[in-house]
């Protein structure tokens, strides 16, 4: 038997647990990633990243990857029975984060992708294998591999998605959200030259014999989610004659290929805990929705982006394990959040086709405006209507990120020396008149949600000294 020391071992090589290793190898703590299958899941399953992940995967140098392999979405709506948009909105080019506010992927490509550059990043990988054991024993964690290796590290990290052991292993439940429909999703890809006449964007068909909705993904993808009702037989829809009649409203074998189809029972569900001592949960492991909203995988790369410059810290001495209390009171009730509104867009999808009402706004459809989930506690001063949001695209900012990804960013109308005032915590200086909003500052943190936003010097040094607190106890 064998013994490896890492910082962090990873459980589950799928794209929460590479964005988490890529991040981490930015941030030099070191990475073991253990996946059982040796090569990525061939077929597709999550198709959008959002805003605030393209922006985090444009400032660690996937700018151009991600140019060539996405397409952004030009639209999301609901429809009527008679074809008529109910609500919907256009998307703009670009958003806040001066990228397009949605972009469609081929989760294949992303996985190879992610894969490839973890292992090149320093990761230590261990495609083929699963864990037989794994005990937390308050200074860390021993690992027991399904080959008898042991690998002792720091901190684990289960990335294991919905059924994962790691949740299972240390005892962590999931509260149920309420929400239980089956699905059946098709995806298909478009002969080429083909010329088809499909939506641009998303589109929820509000139907009263069968809601369906229909995504517009990268390239040649299309993709269709049919609801099954409660008479029918899940499996005679998945057979090739069911799907080409489901299809049969949009394409024909004569337009496109089958991809992939596969049946899912939409659920939601959210961890009571993140943490438990010095195991992790990120990911499906932590949260399931249904798709509605496209921030499943999104959700799960949040959960990537919270943790990795909170590793580095605790790592390095600039905090203490206290800083890992701030994981599930910021991303437990954010996540929540957006677990609920998947929630009653599903609900709406039915409501709007008149088949149950469950008092849903209509203004929480695509274009409406119910609130996005924000940071309501953690490492924030909530003072300010912007706290907790994520800070608009400034290049300065982005460049100051870049340069070291673990720093707060405190941006200014005039040069000030923040220094003094961060008690050791890594922070930079950038003055951008534009970017205050007519405030003394604006504290932004390593993942781009704003901190504190401060009126004068006084109550700058004041949110300083209530930022550090989270850090060190």
């Amino acid at each position: 038997m064998s013994t490896l020391d890492v910082d962090v071992v990873i459980l589950g090589g799928g794209p929460v647990g590479c964005t988490l290793a890529f991040l981490l190898n930015d941030v030099g703590v070191t990475n073991m990633i253990i996946d059982r299958d040796l090569e990525p899941y061939g077929l597709p399953r999550a198709a959008v990243m959002d805003d605030e992940i393209q922006r985090v995967f444009h400032d660690h140098g996937f700018a151009d990857w991600l140019g060539r392999n996405t397409t952004a979405l030009e639209r999301a709506d609901f429809v009527g029975e008679d074809g008529n948009v109910l609500i919907g909105t256009d998307m703009p080019p670009l958003g806040l984060q001066g990228v397009p506010p949605v972009v469609c992927h081929f989760q294949p490509d992303l996985d190879a992708m992610l894969r490839a550059r973890c292992a090149a990043g320093g990761s230590v990988v261990k495609w083929g294998r699963t864990v037989k054991d794994m005990t937390d024993t308050g200074d860390g964690v021993d690992t027991v591999m399904d080959d008898g290796t042991t690998v002792r590290s720091r901190w684990f990290v289960g990335c294991d998605g919905a059924s994962s052991w790691t949740r299972r292993h240390v005892g962590i439940e999931l509260q149920d959200l309420r929400f239980d429909q089956e699905w059946l999703v098709v995806d298909i890809e478009l002969n080429e030259g083909s010329t088809v006449d499909l939506p641009l964007g998303v589109r929820q068909y509000c139907h009263t014999e069968r809601p369906v909705t229909y995504v517009k993904c990268h390239d040649r993808y299309r993709r269709w989610e049919f609801q099954v009702q409660l008479h029918e037989d899940a499996a005679v829809l998945n057979t090739p004659d069911g799907l080409w009649g489901l299809l049969a409203p949009w394409v024909t074998p004569d337009d496109a290929r089958l991809v992939r189809s596969a049946v899912y029972r939409f659920h939601a569900v959210v961890a009571t805990e993140m943490r438990r001592g010095n195991v992790f949960l990120a990911g499906d492991s932590a949260h399931q929705m249904p798709p509605f909203a496209g921030q499943g995988l999104n959700s799960g790369m949040r959960d990537a982006v919270n943790l990795a410059w909170k590793m580095s810290w605790v790592k390095q001495g600039i905090a203490g394990d206290v800083l890992f209390d701030t994981y599930g009171a910021e991303r437990i009730p954010h996540v929540t959040g957006t677990v609920a509104h998947a929630v009653d867009l599903g609900r709406l999808i039915d409501q709007l086709a008149g088949r149950e009402s469950h008092g849903v706004d209509i203004e929480s459809g695509y274009g409406g405006k119910r609130p996005a989930p924000y940071l309501e506690s953690g490492m924030v001063v909530p003072r300010d209507p912007r706290v907790g949001h994520q800070f608009w695209w400034r290049p300065a900012v982005s460049d100051a990120l870049r340069a070291d990804p673990t720093t707060f960013v405190v941006v200014t109308n005039e040069p000030l020396d923040v220094v003094a005032l961060a008690h050791g915590i890594p922070v930079v200086n950038v003055v951008d008149p534009d970017a205050t909003g007519g405030s003394f500052a604006v504290v932004v943190r390593p993942d781009r949600y704003v901190a504190a936003v401060a009126d004068s010097h006084p109550d700058l040094v004041e949110a300083a000294g209530t930022l550090v607190a989270h850090a060190r106890r």
